[in-house]
């Protein structure tokens, strides 16, 4: 029979305690948006994610023992380094990713610019939370800059009474800012066509091709490659998230940026 190894005989350790504790934290605020109605592939991919941690430490003692059996082979072997690998490179590649997204929203607008307010879900008539914090972020920067002119952007969706354009719009008006300088883009139904189809109006009024993108922190840096593709000058006026909803976007905005680098959107 074989002996239990010390590990085995000790059970958990505290640093797996602690690890398992934050990763069920995490997984809280990954199930948290579900309750909102917010479900997407960014806390879909963090709850399987942070289920396989807490078997990895609260469930130490059976993952051990799976790894210790599979190195019993050489096919096992294999496989275990070639998991450990991947998984040391896809920190790597979060971190990189990371990085590029922390960076982006560090470019600051031209004086002479053209505020370009990204959409984000309208639930029936009014704006998601997220919307509303770029709406209220757009208002701050238009208060302070009196001259400059604001595209507000996004399409009606089915589940949407009004374009996520108009309710901006609306919105922007109600709280003071003049109609004249507000020009609605209400056909896009993504971020590329947001961006195309704000250029239009750009180009049609003779507007300063001098951007200030207005979006979540973590979408400027994907915005900013769009921006760029169609030759305008970026510049970025990020949203802050609501943290609940934060790791659930910060995710799904790691995938949307790999699939804009391996060709897919």
């Amino acid at each position: 029979m074989r002996e239990e190894t010390s590990n085995e005989r000790k059970g958990i350790s505290l640093p797996c305690v602690v690890l398992g504790i934050v990763f069920f934290i995490l997984l809280m605020m990954f199930v948290l948006p579900i309750l909102t109605g917010t479900l997407n592939i960014g806390n879909a991919a963090g709850i399987i994610f942070c289920a396989i941690m807490l078997f990895v430490t609260w469930g130490n003692t059976y993952f051990l023992k799976i790894v210790a059996k599979l190195k019993e082979s050489t096919g096992g072997r294999i496989a275990v380094a070639a998991v450990l690998s991947l998984f040391i490179l896809g920190i790597a590649y979060v971190g990189y990713l990371t990085s590029l997204i922390v960076t982006a929203d560090k470019t600051p607008p031209k004086e002479d610019c053209t505020v370009i307010v990204l959409g984000c879900q309208v639930r029936g008539d009014d704006p998601s939370l997220m919307l509303l914090a770029r709406i209220n972020t757009a208002y701050d920067y238009l208060l302070k800059h009196p001259d400059v002119p604001c595209i507000v952007t996004g399409g009606k969706g089915d589940d949407e009474n009004i374009s996520e354009a108009q309710c901006m719009r609306d919105i922007l008006v109600e709280k003071g800012i003049s109609p004249d300088r507000i020009y609605m883009e209400d056909r896009a139904v993504n971020t590329v066509e947001n961006i195309a189809f704000s250029k239009q109006i750009i180009e049609e009024n003779g507007l300063s091709t001098n951007t200030a993108i207005v979006t979540d922190i973590f979408h400027e840096y994907r915005a900013s490659r769009i921006v760029k593709d169609a030759q305008l000058m970026y510049g970025s006026v990020p949203a802050d998230c609501v943290w609940y909803l934060l790791p659930t976007y910060y995710v799904r905005e790691l995938i949307a940026i790999t699939a804009v680098f391996v060709g897919l959107a």
